[in-house]
């Protein structure tokens, strides 16, 4: 994977976010922390989440699909012996689903938090991407948005916009351990 050098911008806005997850972008804009993200695309959009948080990447993956589940639950994945969750970051984001030559870049990403693991299917794996301070941004806090849950803040330059994802709530709900 390829990382980019992004060219610096001003200072990212110093106030706390509403939502859980926002201790992120607090942590890394008050102490100058840098971040990895893991870039993907998922509908036409790119998408990061914290490289810490990851724990494989692995090629697209058939699931044993479960009865009764909500539509973003493709099913259930053997992971070298441990069952996890695989969850379509598309249906979750209500955005299309890659079909064609765009359905053979889908990978599954693995989160693990706290021993807890949860598959994520999106639509390319693009790089690993780091980010300072200053390119970091909070996003406005808008009611009744989907940004409330899941959206921690943006990555921003000339050349790429990438949504900061916290992908907590959906380990909390769907994650194995």
């Amino acid at each position: 994977m390829s990382s980019t050098t992004l060219a610096p911008q001003a200072p990212a806005i110093q106030r706390p976010l509403a939502q859980p997850g926002s201790a992120l972008v607090e942590t890394v804009t008050s102490a100058g922390l840098p971040l990895e993200l893991l870039c993907f695309r998922v509908g036409g959009q790119e998408y990061g989440l914290p490289l810490h948080s990851i724990q494989e990447i692995r090629s697209h993956q058939q699931a044993t699909p479960l009865p009764g589940q909500d539509t973003a639950v493709l099913g259930v994945l053997d992971l070298r012996g441990q069952v996890i969750a695989l969850l379509d970051l598309c249906r979750l984001l209500n955005l299309p689903i890659a079909t064609g030559e765009d359905a053979e870049l889908r990978a599954v990403v693995v989160l693990v938090q706290d021993g807890r693991r949860l598959g994520l299917m999106v639509d390319e794996v693009l790089d690993v991407l780091p980010v300072s301070p200053e390119q970091l941004r909070l996003l406005p806090q808008l009611p009744g948005d989907f940004a409330h849950h899941y959206l921690r803040g943006m990555v921003s330059s000339d050349e790429r916009r990438v949504l900061l994802l916290d992908a907590s709530l959906w380990i909390d709900a769907y994650a194995t351990s």
